[in-house]
């Protein structure tokens, strides 16, 4: 199994960078992840809602472009299922014995693309709240290497 993580946006914050290299590090003995960045659609200042579905469709055709066969897509979204650790570790227990190679794609400021949506085997919300979109990927990589400690019986996730 391996878990690729397709982000629009680049140029992040030295404490996104930081944050993120220090928890995929951490992941690397237990499931083979990667990050792919992908050029975020240049906004205007007044963006009409015409604007805003084409920039949704351009970096929705970028996420979609780099899908290999055979991978589950999983877009990370507001609206999505919401996981404990626990279960998120549960979950990828089970891709790890089925072997699906699984691609978390995490869109735009706008959100995903409508193509995006239907692609996806299904879609995950990391919390409620709506997150600044540079703290997802830590926040994320941060839950992946939790589960896969849970897995492994490994320290770092001390319940209770």
């Amino acid at each position: 199994m391996k878990i690729r993580i397709l982000t629009i946006g680049q140029k992040m914050p030295a404490w996104v960078l930081t944050g993120f290299e220090d928890y995929f590090k951490r992941i690397q003995p237990f499931v083979q992840t990667q990050i792919i960045e992908l050029p975020m659609a240049k906004r205007g200042k007044n963006d009409s809602e015409a604007d805003i579905l084409k920039y949704r469709q351009i970096e929705g055709d970028s996420i979609l472009g780099q899908l290999k066969q055979g991978e589950t897509l999983i877009a990370l979204e507001v609206g999505g299922r919401e996981f404990s650790t626990e279960k998120l570790a549960e979950t990828m227990k089970s891709w790890m014995l089925e072997g699906n190679d699984v691609v978390l794609a995490i869109g735009g400021p706008d959100g995903h693309s409508e193509a995006v949506r239907k692609a996806a085997a299904w879609h995950w919300s990391l919390s409620k709240l709506t997150l600044p979109h540079p703290l997802v990927r830590v926040m994320l990589i941060e839950q992946l290497y939790r589960a896969m400690s849970i897995n492994h019986n490994h320290p770092y996730h001390r319940a209770g």
